[in-house]
C-alpha cells in the first residue's frame, strides 16, 4: 500500500503513517486532492481491506519484536547476530540499547512503526464512517458495518501490541483531536491503560459483529471465509489474550479480571486464524527464520519439557557426546510431538564463542510444507491457544474440574500422548503453560515471552517489556530510557526471576 502521509509522532514529527490504496498517491500533505482521495467510500474499504494484512505483516516481521522474544524467552535460540538475536539472549542478560545509532534499533521502530501505521489507517476509516456518517455500499449492500467492524478490530490489535511489547504508548482513536496530533500534545499512557483502550475497540466490533451479517472480500483473509461471526470470534480471542498476556509478573497476573477472560475466551475462536500465504503480499517471515536451516532452533528447555532425558541448558562442550537416542515412537511420559512436530539433530550450526548456552539438538518442524511453497496456512492465533485461555480463566475463578476438562480433551492428550492433568491448581497450570510453549510454539509471535513474563520465569535481567524507541523520544524531545538489568524497576520493568 501506498503511504498517503505522515500522521502521528514518527519520523520527522514523529509521523504515524497513513495508508490507502496502491492506486493513490499523496505527496503534497498540503493538497486538497488528499481531502478527495479520501472521500470516495471505495477507496475507505479498500483501506479497510489492507488492515488486517497490515497488522499480520507487522507482527510477523523478521526484523521487529518477535523472533528477538523467542530467543529472549528461552523458546528459540540462535547466536547470529540478525534481528537482534544475539544480544537480547545473551547470559547473562544485557540492557536493551535503545540508542537511535544501535545496530539493532530498528527491531523496536519497526514494529512501533508499524502498529501507529495501522492504527492510523483504521482511525481515518473510522473518521468517515462513525464520525464522518460516510455509507459505503457495494452491489445494493450497506458494508459500512463490515467495514467499521474490522477498522475497529485493527484498533485494538495495534493497541494491544503497543501495550504487550512497549512500556507505555500514545492512546489515538477516531476521536482524538487532529490538533493535539499536529502539536504534539499527546501523552502517553502506562501499559495497563493501552491494554484496556484496545480492548474497548475490540468491544466494538464485537457488537458490530452481532448485530449485522456480512463476509468479508476474499482477499482480506486469503483461505479463511470471515463472516461476521468468524471475525468477531477472532476480536473475543485477542480481548481474551491482551487481558491475560499483558501482566508483566505473577502478582500482577493475579490481578487479572478472570472472569472477563473467561466471557471472551468462551466466545472465541472456534477454527484456526491461519491465512493461506502468496509469497507476495502474504508472508511470514518469523516462522521462516526460527525454522530455517541453520537458523533458529529449539531451546533445550523445551526440549526437556517434553523430553526429560534431555538436558535443559546446553552448558559445556562436552554435553553433545552425552545426548540420548531421540525419540522416535510412543514411550509413557515423553511427548509424542517431539517426533511429529519437531526433528532431531546431528550437528549444531552455532558459533562457540558466542556460548554454549545456544546449542541445541533439535529444530521445529511442523511447518516446513511453508519452507517448500510458500504458499501455505500460517497461524497466528490458533483454536488451541483460545482453550488454554479458557482453561486459565478457570483455573483463576477456580473451577479446577472445567479447566482440568478442557486440557485433557486437547492436543496435549491427542497430539502429545501425555497423561491427563488431574484437576488441580498445579497440574492445570503446568499444562497450560506447558501447551503454549509445545503447541503454539511460533504460532503467535510472542506468546511463549508473555507466558514466560508472567511466571517469572524470564531469566534474570530480561526486559519485561520495552522503551519507546529511541529515535521516537528524540523527534518527541523526551528523555531517553531502556530496560534491563540495573534499568528501570526490577520485576515490573526488567526479569528478577528466572527459570533455572
Amino acid at each position: 500500500m501506498k503511504t498517503l502521509r505522515y500522521f502521528l509522532l514518527f519520523s520527522i514529527v514523529t509521523a504515524f503513517l497513513f495508508t490507502s490504496c496502491e492506486s493513490l498517491e499523496v505527496e503534497n500533505l498540503n493538497d486538497p486532492d488528499f481531502e478527495t482521495a479520501f472521500s470516495n467510500p471505495s477507496d475507505v474499504k479498500g483501506v479497510a481491506g489492507s488492515l488486517i494484512n497490515s497488522w499480520y505483516m507487522n507482527i510477523n516481521n523478521a526484523d521487529g519484536l518477535a523472533i528477538m522474544t523467542w530467543v529472549g524467552a528461552d523458546a528459540g535460540t540462535c547466536s547470529w547476530g540478525n534481528f537482534g538475536m544475539r544480544d537480547f539472549s545473551y547470559e547473562p542478560r544485557i540492557a536493551w540499547d535503545n540508542t537511535p545509532a544501535y545496530s539493532n534499533a530498528a527491531m523496536t521502530e519497526n514494529n512501533y512503526k508499524g502498529f501507529y501505521a495501522g492504527l492510523a489507517s483504521a482511525n481515518e476509516v473510522l473518521g468517515k464512517v462513525v464520525v464522518g456518517d460516510m455509507v459505503i455500499v457495494s452491489e445494493g449492500t450497506d458494508e459500512t458495518p463490515m467495514v467499521a467492524a474490522v477498522a475497529h478490530l485493527a484498533q485494538g490489535l495495534n493497541l494491544g501490541y503497543l501495550g504487550l511489547m512497549f512500556d507505555k504508548a500514545f492512546i489515538t482513536t477516531e476521536n482524538t483531536d487532529p490538533d493535539a496530533i499536529l502539536n504534539l500534545g499527546l501523552e502517553t499512557y502506562p501499559w495497563n491503560q493501552v491494554i484496556d483502550t484496545a480492548v474497548m475497540c475490540l468491544d466494538k466490533c464485537i457488537a458490530l459483529c452481532a448485530s449485522n451479517t456480512f463476509t468479508l472480500p476474499d482477499t482480506w483473509v486469503p483461505g479463511v471465509t470471515m463472516t461476521n461471526v468468524k471475525l468477531a470470534e477472532l476480536a473475543n480471542t485477542v480481548a481474551a489474550a491482551l487481558l491475560a498476556y499483558s501482566p508483566r509478573n505473577m502478582t500482577q497476573n493475579s490481578a487479572v479480571d478472570w472472569a472477563k477472560v473467561g466471557a471472551y475466551a468462551n466466545n472465541g475462536l472456534t477454527y484456526d486464524f491461519a491465512p493461506v500465504m502468496d509469497d507476495v503480499s502474504w508472508y511470514n517471515l518469523y516462522q521462516t527464520y526460527t525454522v530455517y536451516g541453520g537458523w533458529g532452533q529449539t531451546d533445550m528447555r523445551l526440549v526437556n519439557m517434553m523430553d526429560p532425558n534431555f538436558p535443559s541448558r546446553w552448558t559445556d562442550a562436552n554435553t553433545w557426546d552425552v545426548l540420548p537416542e531421540p525419540t522416535t515412537s510412543h514411550v509413557d511420559g515423553i511427548d509424542d510431538r517431539i517426533f511429529t512436530d519437531f526433528e532431531f539433530l546431528e550437528t549444531c550450526p552455532f558459533r562457540v564463542e558466542r556460548g554454549y548456552y545456544h546449542f541445541s539438538s533439535y529444530r521445529y518442524a511442523r511447518y516446513d510444507d511453508y519452507l517448500s511453497t510458500w504458499t501455505t496456512p500460517q497461524p497466528t492465533f490458533l483454536k488451541v491457544e483460545n482453550d488454554m485461555l479458557m482453561a486459565e480463566a478457570l483455573l483463576h475463578q477456580p473451577d479446577l474440574t472445567g479447566a482440568a476438562a478442557i486440557i485433557n480433551a486437547g492436543t496435549r492428550v491427542t497430539r502429545g500422548g501425555l497423561a491427563p492433568v488431574a484437576a488441580t491448581a498445579a497440574e492445570i497450570e503446568a499444562a497450560i503453560f506447558y501447551e503454549r510453549h509445545i503447541e503454539l510454539h511460533t504460532s503467535t509471535p510472542g506468546l511463549e515471552f508473555f507466558a514466560m513474563r508472567k511466571a517469572n520465569k524470564l531469566q534474570a535481567g530480561t526486559p519485561l517489556h520495552f522503551p519507546i524507541p529511541g529515535q521516537q523520544l528524540e523527534v518527541n524531545q523526551m528523555e531517553n530510557y531502556t530496560f534491563g538489568p540495573g534499568k528501570g524497576v526490577a520485576g515490573e520493568d526488567y526479569s528478577n526471576g528466572g527459570w533455572f
